[in-house]
């Protein structure tokens, strides 16, 4: 739907994260490296900040690893009351540049070679045909270890709420990340929001399939959907000012945000955000591979 600058404008608050232990979620693997990218995806943190909420009424669906292929996350099903009223949350980026960082590695050895039905030389002895050799017998008997690239404790994020609802609470503590890692959040209204026209340059991360419209000047891959880092929005637009959170006496944060975003608004011409499966294809909500 197309909005006028005559449309009365969205409620924006601006929101503070800042994490009290290092932040882990695997956004990229090379080869015994994991990486946590410096961004945290909007998805995650409307899922974090419990603005959804299930078919049951329950807040915050779960699901479970174990069974992927039946628990895969249903997100526009998940957002669609979010999506009628409006509300949506942005991406969320370090201001200022790339927070700090830490390296930790990993060691384990799987225990499968302490099974009772299992035989020492099945374990132990090199099976010369290598279509034998097989990722179980493999990981029996060498440990797997490499490393993780966190965020570190400490690092701040910032990140926008479109039309919260009126229960928001505006100091709060959440959980992110595999390990659960607690956050403190801390919510404040924007002071200015006001209508641009013509084409402007946003630093503030987007999610491109639910901005229509915007061209990506610099695209990160990650899951479940890309984000763009930079992006140009054209038409409708919106200039953000706000305090800077962290330096009460310091220059106020400017930034241009899309008119009127809303998840999955631009998911491939759909209704619906395309999702990866396990084999890595890319495949439309609905048709899951058997």
């Amino acid at each position: 739907m197309t909005t006028t600058k005559n449309d009365p404008l969205p409620t924006i608050l601006y929101g503070t994260l800042e994490l009290h232990g290092d932040l882990f979620f695997a956004s990229l693997e090379f080869h015994d490296l994991v990486e946590t990218l410096p961004v945290i995806h909007n998805y995650a943190l409307t899922y974090a900040l419990d603005l959804c909420t299930a078919e049951n009424g329950r807040k915050t669906p779960l699901y479970w690893a174990t069974e992927r292929r039946k628990q895969q996350p249903r997100y526009l099903d998940d957002f669609a009351m979010l999506i009628q009223t409006g509300t949506y949350v942005t991406p969320a980026q370090s201001p200022g540049g790339l927070p700090p960082t830490v390296i930790r590695q990993y060691a384990t050895r799987v225990d499968e070679y302490l099974h009772h039905n299992r035989k020492i030389d099945d374990v132990l002895s090199w099976e010369r045909n290598p279509k034998k050799r097989t990722a179980q017998n493999l990981a029996s008997i060498f440990p797997m270890h490499g490393y993780m690239k966190l965020v570190a404790v400490g690092a701040r994020f910032l990140f926008y709420i479109y039309n919260p609802p009126t229960d928001l609470p505006m100091q709060r503590f959440i959980r992110l990340g595999k390990f659960n890692t607690k956050a403190a959040i801390t919510l404040a209204r924007c002071s200015e929001v006001s209508f641009m026209e013509g084409t402007q340059v946003t630093t503030h991360p987007l999610n491109p399939h639910d901005v229509a419209g915007a061209v990506p000047l610099n695209l990160l891959t990650m899951r479940p959907t890309p984000l763009v880092m930079a992006a140009q929005l054209a038409n409708e637009v919106l200039l953000v000012t706000h305090p800077n959170p962290w330096q009460t006496s310091g220059k106020p944060i400017t930034t241009y945000l899309p008119r009127s975003p809303r998840y999955g608004k631009n998911a491939a011409g759909t209704a619906d955000v395309t999702l990866p499966n396990r084999s890595g294809k890319i495949t439309p909500k609905g048709r899951t591979r058997r």
